[in-house]
Parts: C-alpha cells; structure tokens; sequence
C-alpha cells in the first residue's frame, strides 16, 4: 500500500499545482492593460490573376514589415496597423518568357524594346480596429473579443501589364480569440470579412487617361462601392506570444488572405504571410 499512497500524494500535489496555475492565468488580462507598441518582419507569397488585363497568372514573394499599437482597456481592444509588402513579380507558367515588341516614335524612328513577363510588387494596408471583450470569457483561458476593423488596402503590381491594381476601402466585422496557456505562452486567432467596400480598379478599357488629369486622378475616378459579391476578401490570423518580461513580448504569426473581385472583370488573388514579431509595453 506504500507505492500507492505515494502516487496519489503526488497526483492531489500536481492538482493542486494545475489549479494555481489556472487561477494565476485567469488575473492576468488576455493582453496587458497598456499601451503596446510593435515590429513584425518577415516573407510573404503572393498568387494573382486578373482577367480583364491579362491571362496568365503571377507570382510573388515579397518581404513584409508591420507595425503595430495595441490598447486594451477593461471592456475594449484597440488595434492599429500598418502593413507593407514589397517584392517582385513573374508569371506562373512563364517565369524566363521575354516579351519583344517595336514602338515607332511620331518622327518615323522605330525602337525594338524587350521585358521579362514580369515586374514589381507592393502593397500597402492601414487598418483600425476596435474589439469588445466578451465579459462571461474574462474568467478562462479561452478569451472572446468581437468588433470590427476600416483598413485601406492598396494592391500594387506592376510590370509589362498593369494586372492586379486595385484600392480598396472596405469596413470588416472581426472576432478574435485568445488561449492564454499560461503567464509566459499565449495562442490566438482572428477572421475577418470585408462587407461594405469602396472598391478602385481599372476601367475596362485599361487606362487611367481623362483630361487635366494625372494618372492617379485618373485611376481614383473608376471608384464605386460594392458588396460582398463584387468584393469578397476573407482573412485568418494566427499567432503565438512568449511574455519575456514585463516589458517585452515576442512572438510569430501567419496570415492568410483571399480575393475575388467581379468588377469590372474577374480578379483572384491568394496572399500568405509569415513573420516574427516584437512588442515593447509601456
């Protein structure tokens, strides 16, 4: 009877430790009660296809910086970000193809030009969210916010082709979730779906021209809003933090995002983002 009299002083031990550390993650917030400022770099991956300029399809894997400011008050989150990807572009199918062609100038002189079916890439997003925290969560580990995020995303290729530009301003209903294993290690989550969206693209006829009018002018005068079925933008972020002190926090992150635009012609594009990230809080 000695060896399990031992094991069950053992086992009501660990129980009892299991709940203190139960109880010690429930006092700590699912983020910390002030300001929370951060940089995440890391690489991206691009995938588009534009169909009113362009039949093929066009990769890209762009380096991404984000900065971010965080807030958390009793009842409410606020977020801040700005994300930027820059990198370049080339087709799917015909990464090494060359493009040939003559341009004759007004004067008669005939000049040969060559590009690579390809280009650069950027892309730019700032975005403001503001979450409620779900009180009846507060009190396990398993934390809810819901709330809603404006961000202007510009998508900014270009090349031989002006495939793939777009500028949308859209508003986002979001909920996010937190697992906070203990006062070290936190998971967490969030999706988002654009359903009212000022939406900017190129005219059918693929050109910014109008009179007294530069080509950004131009292109913002092709903006209209639309819905979920003209501009469907579905996003999921997933993310781990290791608390270091009680200063710094550190920590990677996935996002993955897809679009399918209608207007005026059909546009699909699939990014994913991986980065590694650092908060300093004060």
């Amino acid at each position: 009877m000695k060896y399990p009299s031992i094991l069950l002083v053992l086992f009501f031990l660990a129980m009892l430790s299991q709940a203190g550390i139960c109880q010690e993650a429930n006092r700590i917030p699912w983020m910390a009660r002030e300001n929370r400022i951060g940089i995440a770099i890391g690489i991206g991956s691009v995938t588009y296809a534009d169909r009113q300029v362009s039949p093929l399809t066009y990769q890209s894997k762009p380096k991404v910086v984000k900065l971010l400011y965080q807030l958390e008050t009793n009842h409410l989150l606020f977020a801040f970000d700005i994300d930027i990807k820059v990198g370049s572009t080339k087709s799917k199918r015909f990464a090494k193809r060359i493009i040939y062609f003559q341009e004759e100038k007004l004067t008669g002189e005939k000049e040969d030009k060559k590009f690579p079916v390809g280009g650069s890439f950027l892309s730019g997003k700032i975005s403001v969210g503001a979450f409620y925290k779900i009180q009846s969560t507060q009190n396990s580990t398993f934390r809810v916010a819901a709330g809603g995020r404006i961000s202007n995303e510009l998508f900014y290729p270009q090349g031989w082709t002006t495939a793939g530009i777009f500028n949308a301003l859209s508003f986002s209903p979001e909920g996010c979730v937190q697992h906070r294993i203990d006062n070290t290690h936190v998971l967490f989550a969030s999706f988002k779906l654009p359903v009212l969206t000022q939406l900017t693209r190129l005219p059918y006829y693929n050109t910014v021209s109008q009179p007294d009018k530069n080509l950004w002018q131009g292109f913002f005068q092709n903006k209209q809003w639309v819905g979920l079925s003209s501009y469907l933008a579905p996003s999921v972020n997933v993310g781990y933090t290791y608390q270091i002190n009680a200063n710094w926090v550190t920590g990677v992150n996935y996002e993955l995002n897809g679009y399918q635009i209608t207007v005026p012609q059909k546009m699909y594009a699939v990014t994913h983002s991986f980065t590694a990230n650092a908060f300093h809080q004060f």
